[in-house]
């Protein structure tokens, strides 16, 4: 079907489009192509229309393309025995998995069905080279979907095949359970027995099974939804398998395992990494891991528990799944919970990937740094900035560029993308701007004793080191901590580290509370793009920031 739903739900989306075409224009398919044409932008300015002309010079019309329409609605269910408020994309939970090839157009068009709610759609980890304006963030790249509106994304996938993921990114947030957000796999494009819009279990497929992770916070009361099921199922025969782990929540982290099982970690949000073998990850708001694993049962089936174990302490309970292994497809699978439900991997001798006190010795710690790059970025002319995080004792949050002022992050009521350069920055806006062609390295240091999974749209960087702090006991009251030095932070100087160290390449890494991180970024897509922690109170308190590179501009 061409519309990633059942025929019911396309109808009803159908009858939804048409009863909106009399409130405003619409976007149309293709409407990218060649110059001089229109899209509709409503914002919460003066003027309720702003119309921008703008042209591509890359075609959308050559290559397949891959429909999705997405109705968002209101419902009341039962989740966890509890009855909620939800969110949902064409009635559904959890929201649809998108897969499509690279080289592919996606399109996706967005009814907004929600009454008095505004939203917008980012396409987390996607570097959009050419399409900007579809990025998705109210206030840089476009205005709100508002209630009884509609919005058609489309772009050629031109991205390193991997797991990516959508969700809403507005200032405003939605009452209620947001399942407005799930996986986008991008496969090679000469991939065979892809998902088609609307088919099947887009989440098991093949050989390879999707794990989406939420909190859904502050909302839910529970610890946390695997695949939208507080015990969901997974099932696989014996062989070798890959798993997609999407961390889609807003606040939490967690230790993935899998019991009786080591995991070879594979691709890191979505670029692929040399193998690396270990027994738990720690994997934050926004970051994604491919792991492979071998099922090779004796028996004719077995059950196993996958667990997610909260980081915080205010994760009471772990989120669990079941893997359901059988031997082939001649025995059915097994219906039996099993044993060891509140067990699992000793933490304290467990060896955990992407921790961050790696000086503690209880712990057999091991930073992200150890993972090596499969794809390793080009090296460019180098330039080099210094970003610093402060949170108050309130805990309000600031960040602030060098030897400016720090400032608490406010979305302009424009999108940054269709004003001029000289226009962007303001008392509230953070804006760095960067000339195209560089290797440009971000030192950023924390002062709060949050950790900040930091998310950066429209390219993936190179986590070239971190530096963390020994104990908690440092920080005062109000849980402010002294600024690390460089010197306490890096084994060596930055110089030698930009020298020397090629990293991990990552859209969304965690900078350690207290501590400090260097990354590094080619600035090869020019436009306005944002940088934020990914725990969605702590961007909308401050802990936010944009690139602005090479000047950007959509023309009016």
């Amino acid at each position: 079907m061409k519309n990633g739903g059942s025929a019911e739900e396309n109808k009803e989306f159908s009858s939804f489009s048409e009863s909106i075409k009399e409130k405003q224009p619409r976007t149309k398919r293709g409407f990218l192509v060649g110059a001089g044409l229109v899209v509709l932008f409503i914002c919460l300015v003066s003027i309720t229309v702003v119309w921008v002309n703008f042209s591509k010079t890359t075609s959308v019309t050559k290559n397949k393309t891959k429909s999705y329409s997405f109705l968002t609605g209101q419902t009341t269910r039962e989740v966890g025995g509890v009855s909620y408020t939800i969110n949902t994309i064409n009635s559904n939970i959890p929201g649809p998995a998108i897969h499509v090839r690279k080289g592919e157009v996606l399109s996706v068009e967005v009814a907004n069905g929600i009454a008095e709610s505004e939203l917008t759609l980012h396409w987390h980890g996607l570097h959009l080279r050419g399409f900007q304006v579809y990025d998705g963030v109210e206030g840089i790249t476009q205005c709100v979907i508002k209630s009884g509106n509609s919005y058609q994304y489309e772009y050629t996938v031109d991205e390193q095949p991997g797991s990516y993921w959508y969700h809403t990114h507005n200032q405003k947030g939605i009452p209620g359970l947001d399942f407005i957000r799930g996986p986008l796999i991008i496969h090679e494009p000469d991939a065979v027995d892809v998902p088609m819009p609307g088919s099947g279990d887009a989440y098991q497929y093949g050989n390879e099974r999707i794990l989406f992770y939420y909190d859904l916070f502050p909302n839910f009361k529970g610890p946390g939804l695997l695949n939208g099921e507080q015990l969901h199922e997974i099932k696989v025969e014996n062989g070798e398998h890959r798993f997609r782990i999407i961390n889609g929540g807003d606040k939490y982290a967690y230790f993935f395992t899998i019991d009786g099982h080591k995991l070879t970690v594979i691709a890191t949000d979505g670029y692929p990494v040399e193998p690396y073998t270990t027994d738990v990850i720690h994997i934050h708001s926004g970051e994604r891991f491919d792991i492979l694993i071998n099922f090779n049962i004796s028996t004719p089936t077995q059950s196993l528990w996958v667990r997610a174990k909260g980081v915080s302490s205010r994760q009471k309970e772990d989120v669990l799944g079941v893997i359901r292994v059988r031997k082939d497809s001649s025995v059915p699978f097994e219906t039996v919970l099993p044993p060891g439900k509140n067990g699992g991997i000793d933490l304290k001798t467990a060896k955990i990937l992407n921790c961050l006190h790696i000086e503690q010795p209880e712990h057999d710690c091991h930073g992200i740094t150890e993972l090596v790059p499969a794809l390793p970025q080009p090296l460019l002319e180098s330039e080099v900035h210094y970003v610093e995080v402060f949170v108050l004792g309130t805990g309000a949050m600031f960040m602030k560029i060098a030897e400016r002022k720090f400032k608490q992050f406010y979305l302009p009521n424009i999108p940054a993308l269709f004003t001029s350069a000289a226009d962007r920055e303001s008392k509230h806006v953070n804006m760095m701007s960067v000339s195209t062609n560089k290797s440009v390295t971000i030192v950023l240091r924390n002062q709060g004793w949050s950790d900040h999974p930091m998310h950066l749209h429209g390219h993936h960087y190179e986590v070239l080191a971190l530096g963390t702090k020994k104990a908690p006991d440092i920080c005062d009251e109000n849980y402010i901590c002294p600024l690390l030095t460089l010197e306490e932070a890096f084994s060596e100087p930055i110089a030698d580290i930009l020298a020397t160290r090629r990293g991990v390449m990552k859209d969304s890494a965690i900078l350690p509370s207290g501590g400090a991180m260097i990354l590094r970024f080619n600035t090869d897509n020019p436009g306005v793009w944002l940088f934020h922690c990914h725990v969605k109170a702590h961007m909308l308190e401050g802990v936010t920031m944009a690139v602005n590179e090479g000047d950007y501009k959509l023309s009016h």
